[in-house]
């Protein structure tokens, strides 16, 4: 099966230092980009490049329309705190953003856009070669930064409305808010922090730092800081392979890494599962034969909901102790939480340690896990989850492994899955 990514949105910040793959464009990132706030800047790498801009930020704060739109938003939420009685529903709708509100600061970066070259310079040179924004690339600054905006805007409403508002999110078993939604507890968090907001001088701030602000607090405050944990990996848990990836002879090698997607306890107290170790066993055993010069394995801290143990670093742990692999050829990727963004994940790591990309990787896993992500309904389930397949399959060398090509529309940020985006 030879399939194509689709066009829609969603990626990850990339720290690479060539040129982006099966993209249109020929720019070159010339610096890898460092996650100064981790979980802001892999959900909403627009908005950290807009703040950290003088010249852009001073043409937001003074420009008419996003004036007049910020105090709206300001008038509405200041109404709010006084009849909503610390209701948490009802407080975090005036930090919500509608679909009218989207689409006028859409029109507003348009024309911000057309007039101002420190926008034009940012757009060109800071977020189309990030490949933050990748399903955009073919599109002109305008339009790719007017989408990177609505991507995000909505990725905003999505944390307000689960973690604020107790609104089911696609997975309610492993990603749901960590309070009930009526208690005087949670109703008092939420008023404080919407009268803190409120009171935030408006002259100084840009028209999305309100709910931007917001969205951060409430992730923190149930706990859900999963994208940030253990980074940066190039300076910590993947350190040691990273170093070591330079002096590889690609040649000698069927596969440029062998994967393994993590299988989550369901118990708390087990760090890690049964068919976790069936799968690492398979890879140990392929690496000791030659396939591929690293093992990469993928999960996060996801069975059960907010568990202590991420599925990645206990599958690394059992990899050196039990299985004679050393740590300079074990990549870890500890904050995938599905089967889809086991591979994604994977191809951002091979794309961000400059791995060839144009060389095979391996699935290696249990049989029922290979024959489902060698399926349509995998594929269907990345297409819509994610709006593009993060691979092009090769082949099938046995029952327990896939071989598959990494495609660079996995690097598209994605604030609508904001433990993992």
């Amino acid at each position: 099966m030879l399939m194509q990514p689709g066009l829609l949105p969603r990626l990850f910040l990339a720290t690479v230092v060539f040129a982006l793959p099966h993209l249109s464009t020929a720019q070159t990132v010339t610096k890898p980009l460092p996650l100064h706030a981790a979980i802001q800047d892999k959900n909403f790498y627009l908005f950290s490049v807009l703040q950290a801009d003088p010249a852009v930020r001073a043409a937001l704060t003074t420009d008419s329309a996003l004036g007049q739109i910020s105090a709206e938003r300001r008038a509405f939420l200041a109404q709010s705190l006084k009849v909503c009685k610390e209701n948490a529903v009802c407080t975090v709708r005036a930090l919500l953003w509608t679909e009218e509100e989207i689409r006028m600061v859409s029109f507003a970066l348009a024309h911000i856009y057309q007039s101002n070259s420190s926008l034009r310079e940012l757009t060109d040179q800071s977020l189309r070669p990030s490949g933050a924004y990748v399903l955009y690339q073919k599109q002109h600054g305008e339009e790719l930064l007017v989408d990177a905006w609505e991507v995000c805007a909505r990725g905003l409403n999505d944390i307000l409305s689960v973690y604020g508002q107790g609104t089911s999110p696609r997975y309610p078993q492993i990603d749901s808010i960590s309070f009930e939604v009526n208690s005087a507890d949670f109703q008092q968090h939420i008023t404080a922090l919407a009268s803190q907001i409120s009171a935030d001088i408006p002259a100084s701030q840009l028209f999305f730092e309100p709910s931007l602000k917001a969205a951060l607090q409430l992730l923190a405050l149930n706990h859900r800081d999963e994208a940030s944990r253990l980074e940066p990996m190039e300076t910590g848990v993947n350190e040691a392979a990273v170093k070591s990836i330079p002096s590889i002879q690609w040649d000698k090698f069927a596969y440029s890494v062998i994967v393994v997607p993590g299988a989550g306890p369901s118990d708390p107290e087990i760090a890690l599962s049964e068919m976790g170790r069936r799968r690492i066993s398979l890879a140990a055993d392929a690496y000791h034969a030659g396939k591929a010069p690293f093992i990469l394995v993928s999960g996060g801290y996801v069975h059960p909901s907010q568990t202590r143990f991420s599925e990645a670093i206990e599958m690394k742990k059992a990899l050196l102790k039990d299985y004679n692999v050393p740590e300079s050829a074990i990549l870890v990727d500890p904050h995938a939480r599905h089967t889809t963004t086991n591979v994604r994940n994977a191809v951002r790591e091979i794309y961000r340690y400059h791995i060839p990309m144009n060389k095979p990787a391996l699935v290696i896993s249990d049989l029922a896990q290979v024959d489902y992500i060698a399926g349509q309904s995998f594929a269907d389930r990345c297409l819509k989850e994610m709006g593009y397949l993060p691979y092009q399959i090769v082949n099938r060398p046995s029952d327990t492994s896939l071989a598959f090509l990494p495609l660079a529309e996995s690097l598209q940020q994605d604030p609508l899955d904001p433990l993992d985006p």
